[in-house]
């Protein structure tokens, strides 16, 4: 990490604050330090549609996409953030210098495509039950739940972000968090929203397959 920050550029961002917006020069990448960042885009109505929330350890930027890719997302840390960044000339660096942790980066890079890939396949062939429960998984693995037989969704989460998440408007989470309280998926009250990971499994499987 000496290595790297003596290359990248380091910012410290307020939460609410912009990692990067439209408009903003597209050849940089982003790495991830501390605390949570989210990437969304918006529809033609004004919804907001988040594409990727980001951890520690994450990398993310348009730099390896090249100039023809479109306009960056908007890129807004949730939390107090600690990202550094490197344009071409420095990842160009980071190349000559550490070769192995830049393939490591790549590598890396190829399995998060991979997963947007399958995740995107999933929720074309699934209803908002099922992308709802696949999202709740994905952010129960990311928090470090991934072995854990039920575990509680951080309250930082409003059901708003999860519509926005599932390309769903609120109310639709709302009413769909009901009636999987009432089966038994999840429990918890009011935000405080507990999963139970074995039951929401078969629901997602039970779902695909009808």
């Amino acid at each position: 990490m000496e290595q790297v920050l003596r290359i990248a550029t380091v910012e410290h961002i307020g939460r609410g604050g912009f990692v990067f917006r439209p408009g903003d020069p597209e050849d940089r990448l982003y790495l991830l330090h501390h605390g949570r960042v989210k990437t969304y885009v918006f529809s033609e109505r004004g919804q907001e549609k988040i594409m990727h929330l980001f951890y520690p350890g994450d990398a993310f930027g348009n730099l390896l996409l090249g100039s023809t890719h479109g306009d960056l997302p908007w890129a807004q840390a949730l939390d107090d953030v600690v990202v550094s960044s490197m344009d071409e000339a420095a990842f160009k660096r980071f190349m000559e210098t550490l070769p192995d942790l830049c393939m490591s980066l790549f590598r890396y890079l190829a399995v998060h495509h991979a997963s947007d890939m399958r995740r995107l396949e999933r929720f074309i062939h699934t209803d908002a039950g099922q992308r709802l429960l696949l999202t709740l998984l994905e952010l129960g693995d990311l928090s470090g739940y991934g072995g854990a037989e039920s575990f509680e969704l951080d309250a930082r989460y409003s059901h708003e972000d999860l519509a926005n998440m599932i390309g769903v408007v609120r109310s639709t989470v709302s009413e769909t968090i009901s009636q999987l309280r009432q089966a038994g998926v999840l429990s918890g009250q009011g935000r405080g929203l507990t999963v139970h990971r074995r039951k929401a499994e078969q629901f997602v499987r039970e779902g695909s397959r009808a």
